[in-house]
């Protein structure tokens, strides 16, 4: 419930991909925060922003300065969010470049609405700081290239995901997870995370529907 004591409005930031923010970025959320009198800039764990505990009017009112879609994005074909560390070109463990893959991720178009919410997490390194074994797509890099995995998942019943293949380039990564979200969209029931459809289907199955 929304107060004016207490509001619990939230408000997402666009556009802030994979938490990559320039000069430009952080100006224009400074002028926002200044503009609306913002209470609290929350950066989530899927290193996006949130601007909390507007006043109704005026989290209406950003709402429409940001041009905000009236759906989310898993409802207009495209996954919900990408999460990525810094990767090579920030950090000493990395051993391949994040940013232009979580980009061509971000602006997949897939053939359909998908069945639920999909999370991706890009990890540069073993190390695997994006928890990439717990997330709906899950990358994590090698010397020899990319490791593709899905179906994980880290809420009140976690699961570690499949390994669907290894090796990828990023164009061969990108396009395997196109052919694997559309095979998800068209054969789980709606409302079902990729863990529980996994659980369901099982990896030989999906392996033999997406890479065959």
């Amino acid at each position: 419930m929304t107060t004016k004591e207490n509001p619990k409005t939230f408000c997402p930031m666009p556009g802030i991909n994979a938490g990559m923010l320039t000069l430009q970025d952080l100006e224009r959320i400074t002028e926002l925060v200044r503009k609306y009198n913002i209470p609290m800039v929350k950066v989530t764990g899927a290193q996006r922003l949130f601007f909390h505990g507007l006043e109704p009017e005026k989290h209406k009112e950003l709402v429409q300065e940001l041009g905000l879609p009236p759906k989310p994005p898993h409802a207009r074909n495209r996954v919900h969010y990408v999460q990525a560390c810094p990767g090579k070109n920030w950090c000493k463990f990395g051993v391949k470049s994040t940013e232009s893959i979580a980009k061509a991720i971000n602006g997949l178009v897939l053939d359909g609405p998908l069945p639920y919410k999909v999370k991706v997490g890009i990890s540069g390194c073993r190390i695997c700081c994006c928890e990439s074994w717990m997330r709906d797509i899950g990358l994590v890099a090698e010397k020899n290239g990319w490791r593709l995995i899905f179906g994980g998942n880290a809420a009140g019943k976690p699961r570690i995901g499949d390994l669907i293949a290894e090796g990828l380039s990023d164009d061969e990564t990108v396009e395997m997870i196109k052919k694997t979200l559309n095979y998800y969209l068209t054969t789980a029931k709606y409302k079902t995370r990729s863990a529980r459809f996994m659980e369901r289907v099982g990896i030989e199955e999906l392996k033999k529907n997406v890479l065959e």
